[in-house]
């Protein structure tokens, strides 16, 4: 009897174990296709069998990274780093860099660089990262003095929702909102000045990519043809959540560009040249506002002295969290040791920001009871002020023939810049893509030059229009 029950036992433990060898092929299946929540309990188990094995050390701990147990994943991934597997090195760097540890995660980096080089591998993505790293650590001794008095936790597919600027500032609104298509993107939104003759918008381009388009009003029932701001886009990076201020010059954005950005899309800020019409180099805003993770949609709201941005660190898949904050007249930086600044720069604690006794309760009252459908002033065909008190808004005020007709030139040359620019946007698409690029560059150059003699023109023809409406006017007067 015990020599059948042996048998048995025998029996069972030769069929357990090819069912514990298929469960862990499967786990590996399902790791590979990026399903690490059901492959994670598999690799735990054998785990408790295999402790040392560095390969399933490395599996386990990139399945605690990529569903949320980072911390956790630590000491799986330094068993596998310690046996040279090759992307332990990766994903502890991304640990330590997603903590602000940017001298731990550059040391990581730097061996996952020296991995790669080491079995003949393609080095670029390591050197991005070793990079990032370092600008981060720069970035962090920048870090901005900013008084954060609220925050909110909301789906990411419909924060703009949650912003409250005042109508008569502007309005924020998705790309879908005005161009119908079939899917909403949170990417995808639209910005639109307080005078409402000015739209700024990101939208999908060709390449899959985000780019940032431009219009303006011609009338009240007429738009001009997208016009492609004169920034330095790079065709492997998105370019989104544009908003402009009511100086009409300054521009904040967001962009994913790995050359600039400290991880996924930043914050950045950039002025136009009024002599040529294009925007400066742009400048990272830093941190607070930008992490190691997705920051965008900075806003600024000049009537009630606030500014909201949007960032996913440390929130769950498909959630973001939105940021109110005070601007500061002049930046001001933490005087303080790397390591105290961390919490500042994370934006662990907001009310460590506030000054002492500081109470923002009304203010958020205020802002947050804002009503945003509120319809703003009927559209005006323009806004020419002719002198102090004296404001033209169509056409038929004029009372001199001659300053309507200088206006209209005005508006002529407005129009042609427009399309000007709409028809460089296209030539360098084909510049772009063509394999002779001699003759359609001296083309597009031909045009930037004329292009360069018209921007002041308009200007000058509504100063000469006020001039002769004034002149009308106190001769007239002189008359009476």
């Amino acid at each position: 009897m015990k020599y059948r029950k042996s048998i048995l036992v025998a029996i069972l433990l030769a069929m357990t174990i090819p069912m514990m060898s298929q469960t862990l092929e499967m786990a590996k299946i399902l790791y590979k296709k990026g399903r690490y929540e059901s492959a994670i309990e598999t690799f735990r188990k054998n785990l408790k069998s295999r402790p040392n094995d560095a390969t399933l050390n490395h599996w386990y701990g990139v399945c605690l990274y990529m569903t949320g147990s980072k911390e956790e994943a630590v000491p799986y991934l330094k068993k596998a780093a310690q046996k040279k597997i090759q992307e332990a090195y990766y994903y502890l760097g991304k640990i330590y860099y997603e903590n602000y540890d940017f001298t731990d995660a550059e040391e990581q980096f730097a061996l996952y660089r020296e991995a790669i080089e080491k079995n003949g591998g393609d080095t670029r993505m390591a050197d991005i990262n070793i990079d990032m790293t370092k600008r981060a650590a720069g970035m962090l001794n920048r870090t901005e003095t900013v008084t954060i008095i609220d925050s909110l936790v909301v789906d990411k597919a419909e924060f703009l929702r949650y912003y409250k600027l005042p109508p008569e500032a502007c309005r924020l609104m998705y790309y879908t909102d005005i161009f119908k298509t079939d899917t909403l993107s949170a990417e995808g939104t639209l910005y639109e000045n307080q005078r409402q003759d000015k739209q700024l918008y990101s939208r999908k381009s060709e390449n899959g990519r985000y780019i940032i388009g431009e219009r303006t009003r011609l009338n009240a029932d007429e738009w001009s043809e997208e016009q492609s701001l004169q920034l330095q886009f790079r065709d492997s990076a998105n370019y989104a959540y544009p908003f402009l201020m009511n100086d009409g010059l300054t521009l904040y954005y967001a962009s994913d560009d790995d050359s600039l950005s400290i991880g996924g899309y930043d914050i950045f800020v950039t002025r136009k040249n009024l002599n040529t019409g294009a925007y400066l180099i742009p400048e990272n805003v830093g941190m607070p506002f930008n992490s190691p993770f997705n920051d965008y949609m900075m806003a600024m709201d000049e009537i009630n002295g606030v500014g909201w941005f949007v960032s996913d660190r440390y929130q769950p898949e498909g959630q973001v969290a939105i940021y109110l904050f005070i601007p500061n007249e002049a930046k001001e930086i933490y005087r303080l040791p790397a390591d105290e600044i961390i919490p500042y720069a994370k934006i662990s604690d907001m009310k460590s920001t506030w000054p002492e006794d500081a109470d923002y309760t009304a203010l958020l009252e205020k802002i947050y009871n804002i009503d945003t459908s509120k319809p703003q002033k009927p559209i005006e065909e323009f806004v020419l002020v002719i002198k102090p008190g004296l404001i033209y808004t169509n056409k038929e005020q004029f009372k001199s023939a001659k300053a309507k007709e200088l206006f209209e030139k005005s508006v002529s040359i407005e129009k042609e810049i427009a399309a000007i620019n709409s028809e460089l946007s296209e030539m360098r698409i084909k510049y772009n893509k063509a394999k002779d690029k001699s003759a359609i560059s001296a083309t597009i150059l031909k045009r930037e030059e004329y292009l360069l003699t018209l921007y002041p023109q308009p200007e000058k023809y509504k100063n000469m229009s006020r001039a002769a409406e004034i002149e009308y006017i106190n001769t007239q007067k002189g008359q009476q």
